[in-house]
């Protein structure tokens, strides 16, 4: 496996793939940039993570909010 990269498109590639894409303009570049590109995209995923916890605090509540009903009956 090779990492390319051009402009700010950064790829992790087959050895054949990278030769391919080197001759069409891409670079070489090291390992280090792909995998801190992985940590920035990790990153958003948390934050729509933290959106769907509040989702779940609505769901809870609703749920308590019925069994109270329910129970009081």
């Amino acid at each position: 496996m090779k990492t390319i990269k051009r402009g700010n498109e950064v790829r992790r590639v087959s050895e054949k793939e990278a030769m391919f894409f080197v001759k069409n303009g891409w670079n070489y570049c090291p390992k280090s940039e792909y995998k801190s590109d992985l940590k920035k995209s990790v990153k958003v995923d948390e934050v729509e993570v933290t959106d769907n916890t509040s989702d779940k605090k609505k769901r809870k509540l609703r749920k308590e909010n019925k069994r109270k009903k329910y129970q009081t009956k």
